[in-house]
């Protein structure tokens, strides 16, 4: 299994925090972001990343090197990165061409979300919080018996359950070549500026996908400096208890 991390973004809201560097290089109790996430990953036994990067990308590069933990670090460019981020996960379609991980690099969580979702024995699975509060702008999970049937920013009614996707998603080979000819057709279509999230709804349409749930466990994503703090102050220590 490889995992994709989409590491290109500029994070301007972050840049005061982040000292200028790409926000996947936020520091948090002493390790960046994204070399926490590989090293969680190499635990959990993921042997390759392939980090696309963008903002930054020869600072991510140095700082990441081959890889931390033992797991091997690739680095793609995606030199659009201030358009949607279709086009970094689109960097790295050569990997969609067996099972992988779709993953964020702005979230910090724990070992176990991790290993939940590399370990779970479904093939097609999201990560789902329900028990995060809905602001209107968290993209939910749709889920009817153990299936789900769609992602929406803010949510709809009408579902067995609805929950905030972590930003991790994992497939099968089949499904992530699935992945790769739908995002080629919105690309060739000329939809460049969306979300990578907004090809999703195409694929759970015709592949079902699963979900393992984390409520209650600690994690956060980096979008603004109060998720730095609040990372800081809440989040850590919550995740050194959990060791």
């Amino acid at each position: 299994m490889t995992a994709i991390i989409l590491a290109a973004g500029v994070g301007k809201r972050l840049l005061d925090a982040s000292g200028g560097k790409p926000k996947c290089l936020i520091r948090i109790g002493g390790r960046s972001l994204l070399e926490r996430l590989l090293q969680q990953l190499a635990a959990a036994g993921v042997a390759e990343a392939v980090v696309v990067v963008g903002f930054g990308a020869e600072v991510v590069r140095a700082e990441i090197g081959a890889g931390p933990g033992g797991i091997r670090a690739r680095f793609v460019d995606n030199p659009r990165f201030r358009e949607g981020a279709i086009l970094s996960l689109w960097s790295a379609e050569a990997a969609l061409c067996g099972p992988v991980l779709v993953m964020d690099a702005d979230v910090l969580c724990g070992q176990t979300m991790i290993d939940r979702l590399v370990h779970t024995a479904r093939d097609n699975c999201f990560l789902l919080d329900a028990s995060s509060d809905n602001t209107g702008e968290e993209q939910m999970l749709l889920v009817r018996g153990e299936r789900v049937l769609n992602i929406v920013r803010g949510g709809a009614p009408g579902y067995d359950l609805m929950g905030e996707s972590i930003g991790f998603l994992k497939l099968s080979g089949a499904a992530a070549g699935l992945l790769r000819q739908l995002l080629a057709a919105k690309i060739g279509a000329g939809h460049t500026g969306i979300e990578h999230e907004e090809v999703y709804p195409d694929l759970l349409t015709r592949v079902p996908v699963g979900f393992e749930r984390v409520d209650g466990l600690p994690w956060t994503e980096i979008d603004f400096p109060d998720d730095v703090t609040r990372a800081e102050r809440e989040i850590l220590p919550r995740l050194d208890e959990a060791g």
